[in-house]
């Protein structure tokens, strides 16, 4: 009776390290875009702006690590042929976002004050 022998291959593994795991957890968190900001009417690209940084200053404050909540992407835009800026938000972020918005608008005010009556179960 012939035998043979099993040849044993290494194999071959998919290594995630730590930190790539947690980078794909936190981007998948990331939902909301400026294009959710669409109620927002009439703020300036200053404001945006200035409501981004805040958020991302007050992240740094509290010790908070801003790329969890926060993710500058790009977008092509194909009608018109350019490169847009848009970011990416955690709830977390995107609500942090509104709070650092002026409230001269009632659509703001609404969402602020949903954000300040809401009720933890």
């Amino acid at each position: 009776m012939k035998t043979d022998s099993i040849i044993h291959y290494p194999s071959i593994r998919n290594e995630f390290s730590k930190n790539e795991i947690e980078n794909t957890f936190y981007d998948a968190m990331l939902i909301y875009s400026l294009r959710h900001i669409s109620f927002l009417d009439n703020f300036s690209d200053e404001n945006i702006v200035e409501a981004l940084q805040k958020s991302m200053q007050v992240c740094h404050l509290a010790g908070i690590n801003s790329k969890h909540h926060f993710k500058k992407i790009f977008v092509f835009d194909l009608t018109v042929g350019t490169l847009l800026v848009d970011w990416r938000m955690s709830k977390t972020g995107f609500n942090l976002f509104i709070i650092q918005m002026p409230s001269a608008n009632e659509k703001v005010a609404s969402w602020l004050w949903k954000l300040a009556d809401h009720k933890t179960h």
